[in-house]
């Protein structure tokens, strides 16, 4: 999770249901939620008063005493702070688990957010708690380790696709920290095996309702018993505390009646589908992305990433001599130059025009997607690193294609669905 209590708006009430289920779960929160306060004792309070919210709403969801353990891990040589539910007599295992960072705020504009990190203008940052500054490396390596430590079947995190950061309840926007904490979760899921599970935030807000009455009432109290904790610790008084009992504010009112699961559908006939998918203020919530070639025979032309739409211009055959051709012109083939992918007249025997396609291959993540790797070794990727600068900016709508490394270890951007 980015902050504490996405995970209770947003993914429950999967969350519960898991728990209730007697299934273990552990919970990683990127950032302390801070909420960019300046005023250190404020934003220490605030945070506090946070973390002191989702103890109890676990607590509850297990139907558990809100008691807790100090229970602190060692992550690739970091220690990060940990909190294990300590009800003996209810036969739970959750855990909190909080690496501190800041709270990026909505556009990423917080001066150690994780987008500046992810967009590498800054190639470190620094948390809001603890001593152990983070470059990109350093976290994958950590998270990594806290997903292995937990023995992980699942990964359930926010919307890796959406590229509008900022808030708002219209459906076009989302945090920052959620999209960039679920792009770094999701390249842990794909390094380590984990399947991985996104779902909608601040995107999800205008959809239609789709709780059942039961579920939603679930989530409410859950919801209830984090803000009533959350507003006793501030008071002294959480020994009496109830469920809280006042109106929720508008966002949260939104949310507890929804829980949207972001899924990539199957590629149609012809399609060249990524797995990294894009979702922006403009293009609406279909985050497919095919590859595409130019419109029209050409001797040489362009091939890039644009959404899905179903036309001819993204409609390819993958032959069994390695060429990939576009059906709009079968004697242009999709070539690899020296930095980039273009298409040129097909030449037998050229070996920029041979393509190997290398399969997904994971015991613990079952699926049909490939590597598409070049004679020199380079596979096409989708470098996702190029994001609208602004939430209202109609550049950088899709990923660039570009040639890369194909490296040792499985990454999103690396990996192509295709149907004949």
């Amino acid at each position: 999770m980015a902050h504490p209590d996405d995970d209770l708006f947003f993914l429950n009430p999967e969350i519960r249901q898991t728990i209730r289920a007697g299934c273990p779960v552990d919970t990683v929160y990127l950032t302390a939620g801070d909420g960019g306060k300046k005023n250190r004792a404020e934003a220490l309070e605030y945070v506090d008063r946070r973390e002191y919210g989702v103890r109890a709403a676990y607590a509850e969801m297990a139907e558990a005493a809100n008691r807790w353990e100090r229970s602190d891990v060692r992550a690739d040589g970091v220690r990060v702070r940990s909190y294990r539910l300590a009800d003996a007599a209810r036969n739970t295992d959750v855990r909190l688990t909080f690496l501190d960072l800041h709270d990026g705020l909505p556009r990423g504009q917080e001066a150690n957010s994780l987008l500046r990190l992810f967009d590498q203008d800054k190639k470190s940052i620094e948390p809001f708690q603890s001593t152990a500054s983070y470059t990109e490396d350093r976290l994958l390596a950590v998270v990594s380790a806290l997903v292995r430590l937990s023995r992980a079947g699942r990964i359930l995190t926010m919307d890796h696709d959406n590229a509008s950061f900022a808030f708002g309840l219209g459906g076009g926007v989302d945090h920052a920290d959620h999209g960039v904490g679920a792009r770094y979760f999701r390249r842990v899921g794909y390094a380590l095996g984990v399947p991985v599970s996104a779902y909608l935030g601040y995107t999800m807000s205008p959809l239609t309702p789709n709780l059942n009455p039961g579920a939603s009432a679930e989530k409410d109290e859950v919801a209830r018993w984090y803000l009533a904790n959350r507003k006793c610790r501030a008071t002294g008084t959480c020994a009496n505390a109830t469920a809280y009992k006042g109106p929720l504010q508008k966002d949260w009112s939104l949310w507890i009646h929804r829980q949207y699961q972001q899924n990539h559908r199957p590629p149609r006939a012809g399609e060249i589908l990524g797995d990294v998918g894009r979702t922006t203020y403009f293009t609406g919530r279909e985050p497919s992305q095919c590859l595409h070639a130019a419109t029209g025979p050409a001797i040489s032309g362009t091939a890039d990433i644009r959404g899905c739409d179903g036309s001819a211009a993204q409609k390819w055959d993958m032959r069994k001599d390695g060429t990939i051709r576009p059906r709009l012109d079968r004697d242009s083939c999709l070539t690899a130059n020296s930095t980039a992918v273009g298409l040129e007249r097909c030449e037998g025997g050229r070996g920029s025009q041979r393509w190997i396609r290398e399969p997904w291959q994971s015991t613990t993540w079952k699926r049909s997607a490939w590597r598409i790797m070049g004679s020199d070794h380079r596979c096409l990727f989708q470098d996702d690193r190029e994001l609208p600068t602004r939430w209202d900016d109609r550049a950088r709508q899709n990923p660039e294609l570009k040639l890369s490394g194909c490296g040792t270890q499985p990454r999103p951007e690396l990996y192509w669905r295709w149907s004949g």
